[in-house]
């Protein structure tokens, strides 16, 4: 199975096309939320999930599965739509935009999951990312 050895969550990136580099904006470790405006469970945050994953010879040109997972220490997980990959070198990066929005503030990590297909059950990789959901008060209005 193709192996995680970078994953991140971030405001944007940016793809140099002459040299295939990536540049990764804002790295995001905390999302806040006011407590009278906050998402509803499900809401997506339009940010960008980088996964990097390496492969074995035996791998390439192969189809896998890949989904992201909000896991809390609780065991509360909020997962991700499943993405299709096949990759014909042995490094290959994804970019996905979309972070679904937990039931309950708190403290998660980003995990990704990856399968061959359908048929085979979900393999946690040990790559993670730290991500604290917060709810804020509301600021008063300055009056001066």
């Amino acid at each position: 199975m193709p192996k995680c050895y970078l994953l991140t969550l971030v405001g944007g990136s940016s793809l140099d096309r002459y040299t295939n580099n990536v540049t990764l904006f804002n790295l995001v470790e905390q999302l806040n939320f006011p407590k009278e405006r906050r998402p509803p469970p499900g809401a997506m945050v339009p940010l960008e999930i980088h996964a990097y994953f390496q492969l074995d010879s035996d791998e390439l040109n192969q189809r896998f599965e890949v989904r992201y997972s909000l896991v809390a220490p609780s065991g509360l997980e909020t997962v991700t739509d499943t993405f299709s990959h096949r990759s014909s070198t042995i490094r290959f990066r994804t970019r996905t935009v979309g972070l679904p929005i937990p039931p309950v503030e708190g403290e998660y990590q980003l995990r990704v999951d990856t399968r061959r297909d359908e048929s085979q059950h979900w393999q946690r990789q040990a790559a993670s990312w730290p991500v604290i959901v917060a709810e804020t008060e509301a600021r008063p209005a300055v009056t001066h």
